[in-house]
């Protein structure tokens, strides 16, 4: 297969490609989720949007230096590593020879040390809690590197994506939060992101990082020539009735159920899957997105 020619200017690499902004409206929606059980959003909630921001883009261009310059995912011909995706092409630019490993290094530590300026300032205004939680999001990148080898990948990815954002948001906005009800809120993330939709992510990779020795539920569905589009659909079913859990327990108010809207559509995309990979996982990306969305406008406005 003939490689993708990437053809952008460094400026664009640093600012869109490697922060992969495209996970921005599910950091959004579970930071101000987290915000709302601790009596938010405030200006503080939303300062916390911003570091939960600067560390998602911090910790996507880490792993695109991890990925090559640690554990060789990305090293090699167009055939022998990850693949290049409609919604995010950050894999393959030092690959392809558009940027160094040193200046993808360089980009991933400027992310982190500005993310420490909301960090300290909601130190100093709500407590080291929320210092705490944000160091924990940075370093989990590494964790999520290392974990593709370890059968905890989804697993790292789903508590960084998932309750530690919805945590920040939380202890952005309060001291004292009730912080279980921060992690039950960031689970839907984490199913989205990481359990239903590594599979998805992770499923043109499959052949090639296989080789490498990668161990994780993402790769053994294409393994193990398992319906792509059941596996989806089964986490997607999880994930409503979790949150139907969550609104009879009082967690989540009864508007978020807006999100409900996405089911169909959502479902409806799995006929088009195998024929258009590409193309509809773009097209499941939006409609997740536009999920988290509706939950995120339901919790705040319910």
């Amino acid at each position: 297969m003939a490689e993708t020619t990437i053809k952008v200017n460094p400026l664009i690499i640093h600012l869109w490609t490697l922060p992969r902004w495209f996970v921005t409206p599910f950091i959004v929606s579970n930071v101000l989720l987290g915000a709302s059980l601790a009596g938010g959003p405030s200006v503080n909630s939303w300062i916390g949007v911003i570091a939960g921001l600067l560390i998602m883009a911090g910790g996507h261009a880490f792993n695109s230096y991890l990925d090559f310059a640690w554990t060789g995912l990305d090293k090699g011909e167009a055939t022998e590593r990850s693949a290049t995706k409609s919604y995010t092409s950050a894999q393959n630019l030092i690959a392809a020879g558009l940027i160094s490993p040193i200046a993808v290094l360089f980009n991933a530590l400027a992310w982190y040390i500005m993310a420490l300026v909301p960090l300290i300032y909601l130190t100093i205004n709500t407590g080291w809690y929320v210092l705490i939680i944000g160091l924990a999001g940075m370093l989990i990148t590494f964790w999520y590197s290392w974990a593709k080898f370890n059968w905890t990948h989804e697993l790292s990815l789903g508590i960084g994506l998932g309750p530690l954002s919805s945590l920040v948001g939380m202890y952005a906005t309060s001291a004292n939060p009730d912080w279980i009800q921060g992690i039950l809120i960031g689970i839907p993330a984490a199913i989205i992101l990481a359990f239903a939709g590594l599979a998805l992510d992770e499923y043109p990779d499959a052949e090639a990082n296989l080789k490498k020795g990668v161990k994780s539920l993402a790769y053994k569905v294409w393994e193990n020539g398992f319906s792509l589009e059941l596996y989806l659909i089964s986490w997607i079913i999880f994930l409503y009735i979790y949150q139907l859990f969550l609104i009879i327990i009082g967690t989540l108010k009864p508007l978020t159920g807006l999100s409900f809207l996405v089911f169909f559509p959502i479902m409806g995309s799995m006929l088009f899957l195998k024929n258009n990979l590409q193309r509809t996982a773009y097209f499941i990306v939006i409609l997740a997105a536009i999920y988290m969305i509706l939950m995120a406008v339901g919790q705040l406005y319910g």
